[in-house]
């Protein structure tokens, strides 16, 4: 029988992972192929989900955010969004209280899914994509509900240093590298099943990757 492996994505951990390459082009990264670079023999993929948040403020990083939601969706990857909400936090660079945005629900949400999905036979084996020491709470509930199950971890690229808390908890990882990213990217325009365009790569990341970047 096949074992059942689920991929779960912490989006802005990934994002900000693959900006600090500077290579723009890699951000138009199809998770679903990604995911399934991770299979090992007589797994079958299951569930690719990310969780990330619109940007609503900022309406350019807006609009590509939701052109790449719409690609995801169309390939079979679940997006599951949360919200920004405005913070009066202390600027110590500025010694007043200035205010900040910050991503609501998120580490909720993931973490709610991964340990319900683990408990409910939907994931044999847990691939987290994250270097995201929030989720060192959820590898150990999971670890202590269901002794069973297999948690590997996928560790952005360049973020293995800041892992080592979640790297010690699973039972395997590996570090992504930048040509794994390079053999999981989009087309430039991505279609549903209907053959509909769903999801059209940004100029800025079209023309980053035609210029080298």
């Amino acid at each position: 029988m096949a074992k059942n492996t689920a991929f779960y994505v912490d989006g802005f951990n990934l994002y900000h992972a693959i900006d600090a390459l500077g290579k723009p082009h890699l951000k138009w990264l199809d998770l679903y192929a990604l995911a399934k670079t991770f299979l090992t023999e007589g797994e079958k993929l299951t569930c690719v989900v990310c969780f990330s948040a619109y940007m609503k403020w900022n309406q350019q990083k807006l609009r590509r955010h939701r052109e790449y939601v719409s690609a995801l969706r169309a390939v079979g990857v679940e997006p599951i969004l949360s919200e920004f909400q405005s913070a009066k936090k202390h600027c110590y660079k500025f010694d007043r209280y200035c205010n900040f945005r910050e991503e609501k629900q998120t580490d909720v949400a993931f973490a709610s899914r991964m340990i319900c999905d683990a408990l409910t036979g939907v994931a044999d084996r847990i691939i987290l994509l994250t270097a995201d020491s929030d989720q060192v709470p959820t590898i150990a509930a999971i670890k202590g509900l269901a002794t069973h199950k297999q948690i590997s971890l996928a560790v952005p690229p360049g973020r293995k240093m800041i892992a080592r808390e979640l790297i010690s908890l699973c039972d395997d990882f590996k570090e992504i590298g930048g040509g794994r990213l390079e053999r999981c990217l989009f087309p430039r325009n991505v279609r549903n099943a209907k053959g509909t365009v769903a999801g059209r790569c940004p100029a800025d990341y079209h023309n980053a990757k035609l210029m080298g970047c």
